[in-house]
């Protein structure tokens, strides 16, 4: 069987980050949302549809949310970001 994980780099994206990550687990196993500094409601609504969150206490840019998902990934057969 093959696995597939989503990484979502967000920052400030409460208005969208719930249909977005409601659509991605349609089509994923796993979906990683990297909370770059945001001081919105972003992880509290990506929590909801079960997302795993890591977060970043200030904003670092997104090639470094996206380089804290990939090193949160153990195992998995395809990346999607």
């Amino acid at each position: 069987m093959t696995h597939i994980t989503a990484i979502v780099p967000t920052h400030n994206e409460e208005i969208s980050i719930g249909s977005v990550l409601i659509s991605t687990s349609k089509f994923v196993d796993r979906i990683i949302v990297d909370d770059d500094g945001s001081t919105d409601d972003t992880v509290e609504i990506s929590e909801k549809p079960g997302a795993e969150i890591i977060k970043h206490s200030q904003n670092m840019d997104k090639g470094a949310a996206l380089k804290t998902g990939f090193n949160a990934i153990k195992k998995t057969d395809i990346i999607v970001t």
